[in-house]
């Protein structure tokens, strides 16, 4: 029988130190991607259905298993959680809002309120932390990654999994490239999201201390009227009226986008998966 993990939450502080952006959590939890607005359970699980089998493949061969100690960080609908739990992994899973993750606690998963800026975790608690499409939303990316390399054991693994754009940015698609530009200006304009981050991956987890550090990259591709199309269909919308009021695009704009999204003949990058891994040494 495992003794239960402590969670620790000291008083929260604006204190995070110079060069870090302006953003609290609410600006993520009750913003463009809050849990709360109408089809955000289904953009999760769209989202899911793009990216759990790479996760699934990179997490399997860095160990996860039976007995692993796992901290799933960002938990969103739930599937690595309960992936993890299926594999016979002792898991904590955590998010700003966990109304689609409450159901998990049925298959021993430890669901937990938790802002990966301000909550902390006992060092050493964990033999894996992972986290994907979190970071780069965090006011410093490179403080949340030695947060999250602090929760490891000796020999423990950590995986970031984060969004880079770049391969969007040239699209040879008009509409589909000028809304796209003006989505990832409105992501740091919003919510202060470091949309370059990603790119300098692995490097932050080997200046964290980690060793073994490894990274690979994968493009998502993108065909009108498929999942992909749709999840970026559901993205956009949702942040329209704050980029037209901007003033970068228009409405126009965003109908033309559509129109390519939807057509059978669209075909073209998404966003670069940027996968970064490395191990606790001792």
């Amino acid at each position: 029988m495992t003794a239960e993990l402590p969670y620790l939450a000291p008083p929260r502080t604006s204190a995070d130190g110079p060069g870090d952006r302006e953003r609290g959590p609410d600006r993520y939890s009750e913003g463009m991607f809050s849990h709360a607005i109408d089809g955000e359970r289904q953009r999760l699980t769209l989202l899911e259905s793009l990216l759990d089998r790479h996760t699934r493949r990179r997490l399997t061969a860095l160990g996860a298993g039976p007995g692993t100690e796992v901290l799933e960080v960002g938990g969103g609908g739930g599937s690595v959680a309960r992936w993890l739990a299926g594999r016979g992994a002792r898991v904590t899973v955590t998010d700003l809002d966990t109304r689609f993750l409450d159901g998990l606690k049925d298959l021993g998963v430890r669901v937990l309120r938790h802002d990966l800026s301000a909550d902390d975790f006992p060092p050493e608690s964990f033999d894996l932390v992972h986290t994907r499409y979190v970071v780069i939303h965090q006011a410093s990316p490179d403080r949340a990654v030695a947060r999250l390399v602090r929760w490891l054991r000796p020999g423990g693994v950590l995986v970031v999994e984060e969004p880079a754009s770049f391969s969007v940015m040239e699209s040879p698609h008009p509409a589909y490239r000028k809304v796209m530009r003006d989505f990832r200006a409105h992501l740091e304009r919003s919510l202060g999201s470091d949309t370059g981050w990603a790119r300098t991956l692995p490097e932050p987890l080997r200046r964290a201390g980690l060793a073994g550090v490894g990274l690979d990259a994968r493009i998502q591709m993108i065909h009108g009227g498929g999942a992909e199309a749709l999840w970026w269909r559901m993205n956009l919308e949702r942040s329209r009226a704050g980029m037209v009021a901007h003033g970068a695009v228009c409405h126009e704009d965003f109908e033309a986008a559509y129109e390519e999204l939807a057509s059978p003949g669209f075909h073209d990058l998404a966003l670069t998966v940027m996968t970064a891994w490395g191990r606790r040494p001792g």
